[in-house]
């Protein structure tokens, strides 16, 4: 049973299995991020515009501790998918094992960095002396449980490849509902500030983790995690990491682009009538709403991974193309209609979040401006992910810089600078209108990049049916 599991990503529909793995994965993060609306909800009601400013001078760790766990998680579950289909199932179970090994290691290294680096790093990502408490009080418990959050989140991805999407949307919903209701008792009905709020998490982060582990400690588990697996094998480690780099660069991106997006929002807002905190305080609405309504192509990315691994080592290349066409058109199915409750109703996406009378205008004109081109994510990251799942580390890793580094930094520092000059647009708004900028230059990359795949793919096909061919002529 738990092998028909695992095999039947090779011979069963691909759209239903799409639908079976991507729907449990978008309904995780969609869950998840209405988490972190919720969050922004109580901050900003119970501490006020300086909480929510502090969320946003925390993203950028916070955004790093989640690329180190995604730098193992998926590097080890984008390995483990491709052997399960070249029939390896013993080498899988021990990218399983090395990867447990690994997210504890990290752990220690974020204990470190935490421990000597956390108000440096908390400074350089905009906090100024009112936001620094608040922000401090927050990350010193995220960073104590970063080890929890490591396992329930970089663990996670291995169950999907077991062949149990289910299970692994169960991991994620355990989580965010603990999280809803530890942190409305901790933030409002305890009034424990920014501190509560890092409990809150943390508590959440260990409620999945035991979760997720459980699977893979029961008897009879598809993919267990054996004692004799746990050992350190550095070729298959350094794998793991290769793989995972991807992911963990567009993660890092984010981390780096958000200090840099904090700093210019701070600098332009100082100068600007919502002042330098309030600036600061839009973005936690901007980005809260915004992962709302692209986490869902991650969700596919997530659901598509396993399956498109899964094909590329058994060498099913027409699937493997099918589905990565079908998830495409199913996060742009998914995510426009998010995209457009945004961008027709943004006045009650700010008021949603106590944020003063005078931040609000600003606030919806920003929502629109941050998530402009967003239906068009899907076909970026979905694309993007796809040189991951098959193996194609260093195609993958440059086309995640494009996005978050080589487009949008730039246009972070230059557009406040180009753009007043030509249209009626602030310096401000500027900094508010560059990711949707980036967005677009990144989806141009990496349709170039799928134009060179499918001739590479075709190679291949015809290669495989030559060797089919000679088969034939030989008996």
């Amino acid at each position: 049973m738990a092998n028909d599991k695992i095999d039947r990503m090779g011979t069963e529909s691909t759209f239903r299995l799409l639908l079976e793995f991507s729907l449990p994965a978008v309904a995780g993060v969609l869950v998840q991020m209405l988490y972190n609306i919720i969050d922004a909800v109580y901050v900003g009601h119970a501490v006020g515009p300086d909480g929510l400013a502090a969320t946003t001078v925390a993203n950028p760790t916070m955004t790093a501790m989640a690329a180190v766990a995604m730098l193992v998680g998926v590097g080890g579950n984008a390995l483990a998918a491709i052997k399960l289909g070249e029939r390896k199932r013993a080498v899988a179970e021990r990218v399983l094992g090395n990867s447990f090994v690994l997210l504890l290691g990290v752990s220690a290294l974020m204990w470190a960095v935490g421990a000597l680096a956390l108000d440096p790093i908390l400074r350089f990502s905009g906090a100024d002396d009112a936001v620094m408490p608040h922000a401090r009080a927050f990350m010193t418990v995220i960073i104590a449980g970063c080890p929890l959050q490591f396992l329930s989140f970089g663990m996670n991805n291995f169950i999907r490849t077991a062949g149990h999407p289910g299970r692994a949307f169960g991991s994620m919903v355990v989580g965010t509902a603990s999280n809803v209701v530890l942190g409305y008792l901790f933030i409002v009905v305890a009034d424990g500030g920014m501190g509560g709020a890092g409990l809150a998490t943390v508590c959440s982060w260990a409620v999945s983790a035991a979760f997720v582990m459980q699977f893979f400690l029961k008897k009879g588990s598809p993919m267990p995690l054996r004692r004799a697996m746990l050992g350190v094998k550095w070729r298959v480690a350094g794998r793991v990491c290769i793989l995972g780099i991807a992911p963990a660069v567009m993660q890092m991106g984010f981390a780096v682009s958000s200090m840099i997006e904090n700093n210019l929002l701070a600098f332009y807002g100082a100068a600007d009538s919502l002042g330098a905190d309030g600036a600061l305080a839009v973005m936690r609405v901007l980005a809260s709403v915004g992962m709302l309504t692209f986490m869902p192509a991650m969700g596919i990315s997530m659901g598509s991974q396993p399956l498109i691994g899964y094909n590329y080592g058994a060498r099913n290349f027409a699937r493997m193309k099918r589905t990565l066409v079908q998830a495409m058109a199913l996060g742009v199915g998914i995510t426009t209609p998010l995209w457009l409750v945004v961008v027709l109703f943004p006045d009650a996406f700010a008021h949603l979040f106590g944020l003063p009378d005078q931040y609000l205008a600003a606030t919806a004109w920003a929502l629109v401006a941050y998530l402009l081109f967003i239906p068009l994510i899907p076909i970026q990251s979905i694309g993007s992910n796809y040189f991951d799942a098959t193996g194609q580390a260093l195609k993958a890793t440059v086309l995640t810089l494009t996005r978050q580094i080589l487009f949008l930094i730039p246009l972070l520092v230059f557009a406040p600078q180009v753009l007043p000059q030509h249209f009626p647009i602030t310096p401000l708004q500027c900094v508010f209108l560059a990711p949707s900028l980036s967005d677009v230059a990144s989806l141009l990359a990496v349709l170039v990049f799928l134009g060179f795949e499918f001739r590479r793919l075709r190679r291949l096909v015809a290669q495989e049916e030559g060797k089919g061919l000679s088969a034939v002529r030989v008996r």
